[in-house]
């Protein structure tokens, strides 16, 4: 099992805010008995989970509201012949973004069942990926409201929601791109709301 943590930082009137995204070490999830093959048989394999960098999602709200959307691309790399699931949640009970003067609430959709963001909620998608639709997502940066659906981030305490998974080796590393939106409007007080999304790799 392999995890990494992301965090986001949402600017809502304020100048700039980032998110950074840190990596650990390569982990195992069982260790090889001897021998040296190609790819590695019987959940015997090393993973490996990267991210990025640094996400911003900053946003200027007006009485109408205003979104951002951009994005992270976690990274999966493994010789394991089942393949690999990756998964997220926040890292905490609490899945909304939280500041000094208030919160945001993760969205209400689900992957299942996505929704167009509503105002000051934040959420994620993956183009493709479930009841998402093809998309493409674009980034945005204080615009309009997307036309693409999104859902809520689950809480530590609740299911992960899937991200990506393979049925094979994922050998060159497989990248997922992962949206972040918030919308926000000027009944927010201004400020820094932050959350931490802890994405979860694991072979089959």
């Amino acid at each position: 099992m392999r995890r990494l943590a992301v965090a986001l930082i949402i600017a809502i009137g304020l100048p700039l805010a980032s998110a950074s995204i840190t990596s650990a070490d390569t982990t195992d999830s069982t260790t090889y008995g001897s021998g040296n093959f190609g790819y590695c048989n019987y959940g015997s394999c090393t993973i490996t989970l990267t991210s990025s960098g640094t996400v911003n999602v900053n946003v200027a709200p007006t009485p109408g509201g205003r979104c951002t959307v951009q994005s992270d691309n976690p990274s999966v790399l493994t010789d394991s012949t089942a393949g690999y699931s990756l998964t997220m949640t926040t890292s905490t009970t609490n899945n909304a973004m939280t500041g000094s003067s208030g919160s945001i609430p993760t969205s209400s959709g689900t992957s299942a069942s996505p929704v167009v963001l509503a105002a000051n909620t934040w959420g994620y998608r993956v183009d493709g990926l479930a009841s998402f639709g093809a998309g493409p997502t674009s980034p945005i940066s204080s615009g309009s409201s997307p036309s693409v659906t999104f859902a809520g981030v689950p809480a530590s305490n609740q299911a992960p929601t899937p991200v990506a998974s393979s049925s094979g080796p994922a050998n060159p590393a497989v990248g997922t791109t992962v949206w972040y939106g918030v919308c926000a409007n000027s009944s927010l007080a201004s400020g820094s709301y932050t959350t931490t999304v802890t994405y979860t790799a694991v072979t089959n």
